[in-house]
């Protein structure tokens, strides 16, 4: 059931984003669309601070906090997608082998995304990690950070991924373009949000990390850190 409240959003939005609907230009849809987004980015932000995951935590068990979270950000993506408005026409459009180019990269930017999602334990973020260690009765894991493969290059690059997938594809709609803008300036916020907390979880370590790899430009190198503190090779939480 978890698995595919992570799928299906990720599923709705690529097609979404891959063929945007056209609609008449009217302004109320514009400022539905804007509050149905920020509504949505209110939401998720809350179940991302502390004082939700304590409660939550409080009653169904810390280990299922992310199991929550995933179908609750799941359904509110789906409605998000199902509710919004199309703005206006086409901006612009690929045909021929640029548009399969295009998509080709849009695609891939999803890959990225998923790809990312493994190096920190798929399993973990989707939280059925939590569900398995609540049945073997284990305790909790403690937050790390990770190491592996773009997290050498750049901290958040799933974010940066996720970004890439609002702005790269074969056409671009005037609801399209609303919609990158409004995603986008919710994921720089969330961005800025989520150091803090990854730094009161890890403290120095990720003071270390921060100070040697960019939050959003990739490195031209990879970065080696040392395995200190709560940095490893492993999977870093959030």
């Amino acid at each position: 059931m978890d698995i595919a409240a992570f799928h299906l959003p990720g599923a709705w939005l690529f097609l979404f984003l891959l063929f945007p609907k056209q609609g008449p230009a009217r302004a109320n849809d514009a400022i539905f669309n804007a509050l149905l987004v920020l509504a949505w980015g209110l939401l998720h932000s809350l179940m991302a601070r502390r004082f939700w995951i304590r409660a939550v935590a409080s009653r169904v068990g810390e280990d299922l906090v992310k199991f929550v979270f995933t179908l609750l950000a799941g359904a509110s993506q789906c409605a998000m997608l199902y509710f919004w408005r199309p703005v206006g026409g086409v901006i612009w459009g690929a045909k021929g082998p640029i548009y399969w180019m295009l998509a080709l990269l849009l695609v891939g930017a999803f890959g990225m995304v998923f790809y990312c999602s493994v190096l920190l334990d798929y399993m973990e973020v989707i939280g059925v990690r939590g569900i398995l260690r609540r049945m073997k009765g284990e305790p909790p894991r403690r937050p790390e950070l990770c190491l592996k493969g773009p997290y050498r290059y750049c901290r958040h690059p799933v974010y940066l991924a996720s970004v890439a997938c609002l702005w790269v594809g074969p056409v671009m709609t005037w609801g399209k373009l609303e919609f990158a803008l409004l995603v986008t300036v919710y994921v720089l916020i969330g961005t800025w949000l989520e150091e803090r907390d990854i730094r009161a979880a890890l403290g120095e370590p990720y003071d270390l990390y921060r100070a040697h790899v960019p939050m959003w430009i990739p490195r031209r190198t990879a970065w080696e850190g040392p395995e200190i503190g709560g940095i490893s090779n492993r999977a870093r939480t959030g």
